[in-house]
């Protein structure tokens, strides 16, 4: 891995003078499996915002693909393809599974060359039949996603995200809210979806550092706005910093 595909330049971002993110400087390369954590108020969730374009820099820039992005709003970075998950799932309930999965399908990043409707179509199609059959959901396909339980909720929108065919995926707490044993499952399902697709670049923030341990490759910690440590998630759980980060530790135990 050595071409930079996301990338923040020195940004800050203020809300009325208080800085939630200062100079962060941060180079994610293609098929990197990054994970960002710290503290309550250590400003990530801000950063992955300006990731995802929800929050424009008080200053610097955010590049994709050697792009200047920084005034993209979220909706024309999903069209070049970063996609994101957020912590409570966002689906159409009125809608079946499958038909779930086919509208984020034919919401997929456009290709150099063009297609037709009837294409663009067909291929939706091939691509949510794949997913359910890679995930073991056909069982589910008709069924309305309203009913479906957080776990199975979580998961379907990691898929719908996968569909879209995304170059960087952004993942916000995606296991949030689940049981031990959902959460497993669904870190279990991620790394088969990862493991298929070893150029998708992931971002992801996460409380929970069984997760970032199996997930991620590197961990970038951060406290009051700033990056103080970066490794892999080994290195940053043992290290002292992290540890003196966060309040109410246990011997042996640091959460995200």
């Amino acid at each position: 891995m050595t071409d930079v595909l996301l990338q923040l330049a020195t940004v800050s971002k203020s809300y009325r003078g208080v800085p939630a993110v200062s100079d962060v400087d941060l180079e994610v390369r293609a098929g990197e499996r990054l994970a960002i954590i710290g503290p309550n108020g250590a400003g990530k969730s801000t950063l992955f915002g300006m990731m995802a374009g929800e929050h424009r820099p008080t200053s610097g820039r955010v590049l994709f693909g050697g792009r200047d992005v920084t005034g993209w709003v979220p909706s024309r970075r999903s069209t070049a393809g970063i996609s994101r998950t957020f912590q409570v799932a966002r689906l159409f309930d009125s809608m079946s599974v499958r038909e779930n999965m086919m509208v984020a399908a034919l919401s997929a990043r456009r290709r150099p060359h063009a297609w037709d409707a009837f294409s663009r179509h067909r291929r939706a199609e091939k691509t949510v039949d794949e997913l359910l059959a890679q995930t073991g959901l056909e069982a589910l396909a008709d069924s309305g996603t309203a009913t479906l339980a957080q776990g199975a909720r979580k998961s379907l929108e990691l898929i719908m995200a996968i569909a879209q065919e995304p170059r960087v995926l952004l993942l916000d707490e995606p296991t949030a809210g689940m049981s031990y044993d959902d959460a497993r499952s669904a870190v279990t399902l991620l790394n088969e979806l990862l493991d298929a697709r070893p150029e998708l670049t992931i971002v992801l923030t996460a409380h929970d550092m069984d997760v970032i341990h199996r997930v991620a490759r590197r961990v970038v910690l951060m406290a009051r706005g700033r990056v103080v440590l970066e490794g892999t998630p080994a290195e940053v759980a043992a290290h002292e910093t992290t540890r003196e980060l966060y309040l109410g530790r246990q011997k042996g135990t640091v959460q995200a």
